[in-house]
């Protein structure tokens, strides 16, 4: 994964660091950023909702003003919506084109409805410049003879990696 970004980036931010003017010019970036939260929402379960009327679900009636609890982790999992969910796969968010699509109906990192993370702007650009910077300055990798860190982590109020290593080798 490191490899095609840091080409991305090299070809259109160069020697210096990114920038958020770069970022509609880095679509597999972008792409990458985007599997990354369907991977790994920061919240497995998203805040209450209520329901506003009497409503059925799957045969089930679900009354008025029942708390629903919205399993992120699950949706981002569901074969029916991606194929090969556990898989790392930035291209599901790019086109034909190789530019970044909107975002699924069933992408849903921040929540949805009147309960989305009011900060999903915010975040999205910090996400960005985080992550370009990091692979512009460095290339990642597990140390020699160490497992990859592949393990759904610790579920709780947010979805937690275990820990594990990792170097960080100057560009």
């Amino acid at each position: 994964m490191s490899v095609p970004v840091q080409q991305e980036l090299d070809a259109i931010v160069g020697e210096g660091l990114p920038t958020l003017s770069h970022r509609s010019q880095l679509p597999y970036v972008n792409a990458c950023l985007l599997e990354v939260m369907r991977i790994r929402p920061l919240l497995p379960v998203a805040l209450p909702h209520a329901t506003t009327q009497d409503v059925k679900v799957c045969g089930y009636n679900i009354p008025k003003d029942t708390q629903v609890l919205v399993n992120l982790h699950s949706i981002h999992k569901d074969p029916a919506y991606w194929p090969d969910p556990d898989g790392f796969d930035p291209g599901r968010f790019l086109d034909a084109e190789g530019n970044v699509i909107n975002k699924p109906e069933s992408f849903l990192p921040f929540s949805a409805g009147r309960r989305v993370c009011p900060g999903e702007q915010l975040a999205g650009m910090e996400l960005f410049l985080f992550f370009s910077t990091l692979l512009q300055s460095f290339t990642f990798s597990p140390p020699e003879g160490a497992p990859a860190p592949l393990s759904d982590g610790v579920f709780g109020l947010t979805l937690t990696s275990p820990p594990f290593e990792l170097c960080a080798i100057p560009r």
